[in-house]
């Protein structure tokens, strides 16, 4: 791969990183600013909201499940660092490549049990807002795909001649 393509790949993934801690961000202030008109309703003017508990929970879910999948490193997330530091980096190597490829495997093997589930879904509707199902929950779809996707480039990088920056 040439400098210029490695620069033109590397500025879209820097693009689409802001973007995503962006949304993730607008997120949390989402679910945040919820809970905030939940807590004055209730506590200062004594009338409760019954949608502001089911908006912020909604918010939390499609925070948690977006930062997840586009904003936190994919490195970062759950490891046996025990063992995969005191191995040398060939074997990180090899075991890094072995999660990805595993990730991939099981995230592929979601979709379409993802998908199902959804398409049940769609005939059900939140029970304060009435907002449909499909549309809280379809965070997590977001979340499958493009987990697998950072999965799948990351597995790009350590099979390539540049492996040792991805371990």
């Amino acid at each position: 791969m040439t400098g210029q393509v490695r620069s033109s790949y590397r500025r879209i993934g820097d693009l689409l990183s802001q973007v995503a801690n962006a949304v993730g961000g607008l997120l949390f202030i989402t679910a945040f600013g919820g809970f905030i008109v939940q807590i004055f309703f209730r506590y200062v003017i004594g009338e409760p909201l019954r949608w502001t508990e089911e908006f912020t929970m909604i918010a939390f879910i499609w925070t948690v499940f977006w930062v997840a999948a586009f904003v936190v490193p994919i490195r970062e997330h759950v490891s046996f660092d025990v063992v995969y530091d005191v191995v040398s980096p060939r074997v990180r190597r090899v075991f890094a490549i072995f999660s990805m490829v595993m990730v991939i495997a099981a995230f592929g093997i979601l979709i379409p049990y993802t998908l199902e589930y959804l398409d049940f879904l769609q005939r059900r509707r939140s029970p304060v807002m009435r907002w449909p199902m499909h549309w809280i929950y379809g965070c997590y779809l977001l979340f499958v795909v493009g987990f697998a996707l950072k999965a799948a480039a990351r597995l790009f990088l350590l099979v390539g001649p540049d492996w040792r920056a991805e371990i």
